[in-house]
């Protein structure tokens, strides 16, 4: 068995899916018996009258070897690890078997050097790997209801998993990604650097921060939020915080303190915001970045 990747798109990290369209050739020895290559499905997709059928494209004998193409089109489904959103990597899993489960007779045998992914696929988030094929099992718990067959047995079906390393171009989607937090932050700052008009400036940054929130929760997963990206969410809201309580404290320093010191604390929260916010985000991104 050999698969040629032609196309992956509409990447859904809500959906935890991707579409792939391939060619997956496969070959039969007559001596084996009936060839089973019309049972084959992709078992991680979601199947419809538009996407996830197998097309004969070409059926060939080549003297004891039967040879048949087929071209595939499915939504796959694929959990997404986001932990590192946008610095990310990320492992396409297409999983190839029998369309009855309970098929135990049959053993796939890979072809690797003759499984590519089309050179003219581009990813422009993304840079891509090599196409690689690992055959295996998928178990199955129970006998689905199958008579004479242990009900609490585990059944093996024979599988072929390809597998498409991708790594996201985090430093073009960084910014993108992040655009209102780095406007809160460059609000916070001014903020701070004034000495008057300074609460609309936060306000300004209050709203730019929450846009910048609910764009990423368009896009992505709540468990998304526990990583990169929810650590500068709340780096930045806690920046806010600062500004608005720093704000506070020099428009009503209190009469007990002295001149000197009132002085000094204006001068030093824009260094201590600036210095806090940096190092804050220096340390959450992740190290192989840096």
């Amino acid at each position: 068995m050999s698969l040629y990747v032609t196309a992956i798109d509409e990447i859904d990290l809500l959906g935890n899916s991707f579409n792939a369209q391939f060619y997956l050739s496969t070959v039969w020895s007559k001596a084996g018996g009936e060839n089973p290559s019309d049972s084959l499905e992709v078992l991680n997709a979601i199947h419809n009258n538009d996407i996830g059928r197998f097309e004969l494209i070409s059926d060939r004998t080549f003297g004891d070897l039967e040879w048949r193409l087929y071209a595939v089109r499915s939504k796959i489904i694929n959990p997404w690890i986001l932990s590192d959103y946008p610095f990310d990597s990320q492992l396409l899993r297409i999983r190839i078997g029998m369309s009855n489960p309970m098929e135990g007779s049959v053993s796939f045998s890979v072809d690797r050097l003759n499984s590519y992914v089309h050179p003219e696929l581009i990813l422009y988030d993304w840079q891509m790997g090599a196409l690689d094929l690992v055959s295996g099992f998928v178990s199955i718990v129970g006998n689905l209801g199958m008579p004479g067959h242990d009900s609490g047995a585990v059944y093996q079906a024979p599988v072929v998993n390809a597998l498409i390393e991708m790594r996201r171009r985090g430093h073009l989607e960084f910014v993108p990604s992040f655009l209102g937090y780095f406007l809160a932050i460059g609000l916070c700052v001014l903020a701070l650097a004034i000495s008057r008009s300074r609460d609309d400036l936060i306000l300004g940054a209050v709203v730019s921060a929450a846009a910048n929130s609910v764009y990423l929760a368009e896009i992505l997963p709540v468990s998304a939020l526990g990583g990169l990206s929810g650590q500068i969410q709340i780096i930045v809201y806690t920046g806010i915080l600062y500004a608005a309580t720093a704000d506070e404290l020099t428009d009503h320093v209190p009469l007990q303190w002295s001149q000197r010191i009132g002085s000094f604390l204006k001068l030093a929260l824009l260094p201590t915001y600036l210095f806090g916010t940096i190092l804050a985000i220096y340390f959450v991104v992740p190290s192989h970045v840096m």
